[in-house]
């Protein structure tokens, strides 16, 4: 394909073609100034907008930049050969404009032309221009700057504690100021040139005219304590980055602070001193830094601000010596010991003057100090807090029932089988102690052995003799747990209820019915008093009955007595709490209501009652049945048989 007579020209200059957006210079700032940084390097363009005919492969196309200064005449650059294929997926197409042309001030107008095949082709595209400036100039240029004012001769305490932000004025007499140029200013204690880093940078200036302030915070003067004078310079830098050579005049101001603090002790930390660690157990009770005994030229307001393994702690007022500072649970574990085992942490304090946010004030010696908050198992929300509640429960069975947490009487032949899911990431060697309330020791334990894996459920390594459970007694709350140990910290599981009866059952009298008596052949019927339908009593009485049990009541009516055809909507079940005084003749149950326990119950039909004895929640037996006829039946003769009930004799 020959591109080179491609397109045709659209009326405007000679051999133009089109016109394409203006190139974009990739590190120019918003308004085309051109850090002087990247002045030293070839200035990288964007071509964003592919032209009318684009090279395939095997021909070329060239870029030529006009390079067109203000005040001069336009030069055009060298061209650059793009070679083919390129396709508008290539775009934007970058470029470079050797950094030659970037060595000398000046604002410049830039644009390119584009040619096909050859760089001399008559026909090209045209792009629009972009505005750029470069500029190598600093501000003041090589004059020397005269020096700052400082606004109070001496500065003391008192105006340092009146004043939070100290205006340095900067002379409005250098060559060149510009918006955005920064003075940077060094405050020290020796009448010698800087050599290091700025004391602060200020901000951008606003204008170009009227008077320059810097604010420099006061703690920056509380950095030099003791100093008799104080001495500041300072350098001028332009938003292209261009700094002046020369440092300004001297200017000089007399220092009347007080004495810095000094001869710090060095820090205790308790907790640590006690058995050389700080654990868990330490950090639920409380980790402190202790500041043992008054340092030389303690003033009121000082701050003291402890660093723990390189994090600042916010700081405390000195009021009285000694004083403590506590550490808090994330600080502890804030560089892993919640991981890993941490040796030779760092302790230290400084001590600032009062209104001093900066420092670095005054510093203590270091104290070090070995921290290990590690666990056997997974951490949890709570921490450091022993109770784990993320912790798997245990499952007991007994020998008999095998039923997960309940015991009872039957299991006593041999000892209980207890099982928990290990706990996460299980290191070999790491313990489980199981605890069962009537022991102060464990009774059995678990060591993680190769090949465990977390999640999995395991069984204590010895089962629980019977005689731990007897000795822990009968409780329907019977409350389990496990402790996890790496031999350095502990973690609590949380309880398991274990339902626990290890008394043998009780069988307990059986119930009467009082008001069938031989005078109506043990039988309820209409003439039985009270009435049945204002309820039917049920009479418990047994001495084994004791002071706080709960008897529970079941009730259960038959269609044809005794108990054949039980009907489903006659059962029910009452609770009473046994009293040693009322009780003591025995406590009478009344059925009711009428409508759904007794009217259901009309010709030859019966009921049954019995009772259990909760005692602590744990049944402790229950009573053998006691039935009863039921026969309502006034007249038997078809087709209208008559019942008694509360409103009289009638049909059902």
């Amino acid at each position: 394909m020959d591109i080179s007579n491609a397109g045709q020209s659209d009326g405007g200059a000679p051999g133009l073609l089109a016109t394409i957006a203006a190139p974009v210079v990739v590190n120019a700032l918003p308004d085309g100034l051109i850090p002087v940084r990247f002045t030293f390097f070839p200035l990288q363009i964007d071509i964003v907008e592919p032209w009318a005919a684009l090279p395939v492969a095997g021909f070329s196309a060239f870029v030529i930049f006009i390079w067109d200064v203000d005040g001069a005449a336009p030069t055009e650059l060298p061209p650059i050969e793009l070679r083919g294929p390129i396709t508008r997926a290539d775009f934007p197409y970058r470029v470079e404009i050797p950094e030659s042309w970037l060595l000398s001030s000046a604002v410049v107008n830039l644009s390119f032309r584009v040619h096909n095949v050859r760089p001399d082709s008559p026909t090209f595209d045209l792009s629009d221009s972009v505005r750029i400036t470069i500029d190598h100039d600093a501000p003041g240029r090589s004059r020397e700057l005269d020096p700052a004012i400082f606004p109070e001769d001496p500065i003391t305490e008192g105006y340092l504690n009146a004043t939070p932000l100290v205006p340095i004025e900067i002379p409005d007499t250098y060559f060149d100021r510009k918006v955005g140029d920064e003075v940077l200013i060094y405050l020290s204690d020796r009448d010698a040139l800087p050599t290091g880093a700025p004391t602060l940078i200020s901000s951008p200036l606003p204008t170009d005219t009227g008077p320059i302030y810097v604010d420099v915070p006061r703690d920056f003067f509380r950095r030099f304590p003791g100093a008799r004078r104080l001495y500041c310079f300072y350098r001028l830098r332009d938003r292209a980055g261009n700094l002046n050579l020369a440092f300004s005049r001297v200017a000089e101001v007399e220092l009347l602070l007080t004495t810095p603090p000094s001869d710090l002790p060095a820090p205790q930390v308790p907790a640590y001193d006690a058995d050389l660690l700080i654990d868990r157990a330490d950090a639920r009770r409380i980790v402190t830094v202790r500041v043992p005994t008054e340092y030389l030229d303690w003033n009121p307001g000082d701050q003291c601000y402890v660093e723990w393994d390189g994090i600042l702690l916010p700081p405390v007022e000195v009021v009285t010596f000694p004083f403590s500072v506590p550490v808090s649970w994330s600080v502890l574990i804030a560089n892993g010991a919640d991981l890993r085992r941490l040796v030779n942490v760092g302790v230290r304090y400084f001590i600032r003057r009062a209104g001093d946010t900066v420092g670095p004030g005054e510093v203590s010696p270091w104290t070090l100090v070995t921290v290990d908050m590690t666990i056997a198992g997974q951490d949890h929300v709570d921490a450091p807090a022993l109770l784990n509640r993320t912790l798997a429960l245990v499952d007991v069975f007994g020998r008999v029932s095998n039923t997960a947490n309940f015991l009872d009487s039957r299991d006593s032949i041999g000892p209980v089988r207890v099982t928990f899911p290990l706990f996460n990431n299980p290191q070999v060697g790491e313990v489980a102690y199981l605890y069962w309330p009537s022991r102060l020791d464990p009774v059995a334990t678990y060591t993680v052995k190769p090949g465990d894996v977390g999640g999995t459920t395991v069984t204590f390594d010895n089962e629980v003799d019977w005689q731990v459970i007897v000795d822990g007694g009968t409780n329907a709350r019977t409350l389990v747990h496990y402790r996890t140990s790496n031999f350095v910290n502990e973690q609590l599981s949380p309880d398991q209820v274990v339902s626990v009866n290890v008394a043998p059952p009780i069988s307990y009298l059986r119930p009467s019915f009082p008001q069938s008596t031989e005078a109506t052949r043990f039988v309820l019927t209409c003439a039985t008093q009270p009435p049945i339908w204002e309820g039917v009593q049920v009479l418990v009485s047994d001495p084994r009955i004791q002071h706080g049990d709960l008897v529970r009541l079941s009730w259960q009516g038959y269609r044809q007595s005794p108990d054949i055809d039980p009907d489903p909507d006659t059962a029910e079940t009452f609770d009473h709490t046994w009293d040693e005084v009322a009780d003591a003749a025995g406590y009478t149950f009344l059925v009711l209501p009428y409508e759904q326990l007794i009217k259901p119950l009309k010709v030859n039909a019966g009921a049954e009652a019995r009772y259990t004895v909760f005692r602590g929640g744990i049944p402790t037996g229950t009573s053998a049945s006691r039935f009863v006829q039921v026969d309502r039946q006034v007249n038997s003769t078809p087709p209208n048989p008559t019942f008694c009930g509360p409103d009289g004799t009638g049909p059902e």
